[in-house]
């Protein structure tokens, strides 16, 4: 059948650019509304997820053209483009030619599928069959969501809409013994994919009326497919469903010719008389005919010789087409990686934020311990010739004196302690920190200003957390001293206590206690000033670190702006090297079409020297016709269902072409609307509107969209 025939040479690729044309946008002079519409299946067929995706576009710009769609969550896909919404008019800020944009609705699309499985005979869920062995049958059930009745000799018969729709499987491995029955079938092993081509509903709409004398089109009026095999180790297949309304698919399945059908009957045997009184004509008319038949093939050598010349520039122009698309590709993939360098580097920066705040935190602790320690070693150190003067009366009281230096030590080693920690963690942090001469920028970021002035914040920001580093450890030196001091304080009152009973070892224990105190008290005093450095660098270090974060969140937008713009760049690219692509094999089967053009020229011009001999021979021919084929023919015909037939056929036609926008428009734009189903796998799940399949070298592994466009284009 035709349609088989236009379906295997198109393919799947066709369906999906070509779509329906039906009326929608021209009060804005809006050229082309292009709708496709992805739904993500579960194993069972039923609906995960549904996207529309849109493409607006004319040649005369959209500057202020209010389009209309019922979509929630517009997004605009392609760049920044900003819009207005009142209800479901929308208007774009652009003086361009094209929109494209995405939003979700709840809209049932007009073919839904039903998927089911059966293992050794026995139905099973999809997520039960996996990883197991046997004979594995898979049915995809069509229902035509869009139908209603028309009234047929009172009365009422089903019609619908018909929607050209392709069934596509890609199998995974371990399967053998694949049968399809009204399907196609290609590859080996784990490559192996099945095909049909169906018209979901129409069948039902026929029964009755005629769907019995449709012969041949049982490949065609499908609502169920079905594919079997012995497999092991199951794994879900990949299954892909698009469908769209096409005004040719009813008038090339022989449709269109319903409504003459039955006049035509009548008619026909009229024309025959006229057929054979023509048929005298025919040997005139063959001797003309061979003259221009040598004229043709003299042309057909010319047509053949330009072909070559055609064939030969289309080569090169795609040698040039696929380095444009490798170098872009290189870019893109270039800028993603600076990109994640950039978000990678803006992550770090936080982190350093909140260390420094918690730095700050510690300083302020450590400052305050640090101020109660000096004012309490200048009191001590006060109180020191009080002290000397009523030794007598501290004779008594040493013992208590003694009791109470053990807490103060280890109060005081603790402190030393925690303060050496600090010191260390401070170095690491300050060690940890990448040199800012690693950062030098390269011939690319030498005139770069916002690299320059991320690099100056860093190298500011480095410089302080050294400076911090190197103040932690001169503050833990310095507390050394204070410990030193204590320690003295601890012998003294060890030598005080020991020489209580003596009067020269008492006053030896209270020199050595009254210098312990002096040396402590030189200690604490070198420790604030240590802290005092250490406070004034830390708000440095802060604004560099702030100054360093806001400089890399410029360079994470410059990168993703970089980004888009290099994606856009390498998928126009990669569209160019399709195209030259698709131009070469079309240049191909040119040539060869010429040369097959030639070859029956070369024969037409021999047959028109065969067709005046064969005149004669017509003549009597057609009169065996007229009474061997024609009564025949005109007598095989219900005549009386031919009414019911046109009926319906001709119903099916108008609610084709009034088959409006899925997602709406105003009226009188010229639209396109094609539907993308499939089960969620391996299959890429959101494709952009303005995005093609991606191309993939020919030493590479076959894709899924590659097996699914070679099933239906062989």
């Amino acid at each position: 059948m035709k349609i088989w025939k236009r379906a295997l040479s198109v393919g799947l690729s066709a369906l999906m650019v070509a779509g329906c044309a039906l009326p929608a946008l021209a009060a804005e002079d809006i050229a082309e509304k292009s709708e496709t519409v992805y739904v993500v299946l579960e194993p069972d067929g039923s609906v995960r997820n549904q996207t529309v995706s849109i493409h607006l576009h004319n040649e005369s710009g959209l500057s202020g053209v209010t389009d209309r769609s019922t979509l929630t969550g517009i997004e605009n896909t392609h760049d920044t483009t900003a819009f207005t919404q009142e209800g479901e008019n929308l208007r774009w800020d652009t003086d361009g030619t094209d929109v494209y944009y995405k939003g979700e609705t709840v809209r049932k699309a007009p073919v839904s599928a039903e998927i089911t499985y059966e293992l050794d005979g026995a139905e099973i869920a999809p997520e039960a069959l996996a990883g197991k062995s046997g004979r594995v049958k898979l049915t995809v059930k069509l229902v035509n969501n869009e139908t209603g009745t028309v009234q047929i000799d009172g009365r009422p018969q089903p019609v619908c809409t018909p929607f050209v729709t392709m069934v596509a499987a890609v199998l995974g491995e371990g399967w053998t013994g694949v049968s399809a029955e009204h399907g196609k079938i290609t590859g080996a092993g784990s490559t192996q994919a099945v095909g049909f081509v169906c018209l979901p509903g129409v069948r039902e709409c026929l029964e009755g009326i005629g769907s019995e004398k449709l012969e041949g089109l049982e490949d065609r009026l499908l609502d169920e497919v079905s594919i079997e095999g012995s497999v092991k180790d199951f794994t879900l297949p990949d299954i892909l469903i698009a469908c769209a309304t096409d005004t040719d698919a009813l008038r090339e399945e022989g449709f269109s010719g319903l409504d003459e059908l039955d006049g035509g009957m009548d008619s026909l045997r009229e024309g025959m008389d006229e057929l054979l009184d023509g048929a005298g004509s025919l040997a005139a008319g063959a001797a003309a005919l061979e003259s221009g038949a040598a004229a043709l093939l003299t042309g057909v050598h010319t047509l053949s010789d330009g072909a070559q010349r055609l064939m030969d520039g289309t080569a090169q122009l795609q040698t040039g087409a696929r380095k444009l698309s490798s170098g872009a590709a290189e870019a893109r993939d270039g800028a993603a990686a600076l990109q994640t360098g950039a978000d990678s580097l803006a992550a770090g920066l936080y982190n350093l934020q909140s260390g420094t705040g918690a730095l700050y935190g510690g300083y302020i602790q450590l400052k305050d311990g640090a101020d109660n320690l000096a004012a309490g070693l200048n009191t001590l150190q006060g109180k020191g010739q009080a002290l000397a003067d009523g030794i007598g009366q501290i004779t008594t009281a040493v013992g208590k004196l003694h009791e109470g230096a053990g807490p103060v030590m280890l109060g005081a080693r603790a402190f030393g302690g925690s303060l050496a920690i600090a010191a260390s963690s401070g170095a690491e942090a300050a060690a940890s920190l990448p040199d800012p001469a690693l950062f030098a920028p390269d011939e690319a970021h030498a005139a770069d200003p916002v690299y320059q002035q991320l690099l100056a914040a860093y190298t500011g920001a480095y410089s302080a957390a050294t400076g911090m580093a190197r103040g932690m450890a001169e503050l833990d030196g310095s507390y050394s001293q204070v410990m030193g001091g204590l320690e003295q304080v601890s012998a003294g009152i060890d030598s005080l206590h020991n020489g209580v009973n003596g009067s020269e070892g008492l006053a030896a224990g209270i020199a050595a206690y009254t210098q312990g105190v002096a040396d402590a008290a030189s200690g604490a005093a070198r420790l604030q000033s240590c802290l005092g450095q250490l406070g004034a660098q830390l708000p440095a270090l802060a604004g560099g670190v702030d100054q360093l974060i806001a400089g890399s969140n410029q360079l994470s937008a410059g990168a993703g702006s970089l980004s888009q713009g290099n994606a856009a760049l390498a998928d126009g690219a990669a569209q160019l090297a399709q195209g030259t692509d698709d131009l070469a094999a079309g240049t191909a089967q040119l040539l060869d079409g010429i040369q097959a053009l030639a070859d029956g020229a070369a024969s037409l011009h021999d047959g028109t020297v065969e067709l005046s001999d064969g005149a004669s021979a017509l003549w009597e021919g057609l009169g065996r016709f007229d009474s061997e084929g024609i009564s025949r023919l005109t007598g095989a015909v219900d005549a009386e269902k031919l009414p019911a037939l046109r009926s319906v056929t001709k119903a099916m036609r108008g609610r084709l072409e009034d088959y409006g926008s899925f997602a709406g428009a105003p009226e009188g734009s010229e639209v396109t609307t094609k539907f993308v189903m499939k089960t969620a796998g391996q299959v890429q799940e959101d494709i952009p509107a303005h995005e093609d399949t991606a191309l993939y070298d020919a030493q590479e592994p076959e894709s899924f969209w590659q097996r699914v466009t070679a099933l239906f284009g062989k």
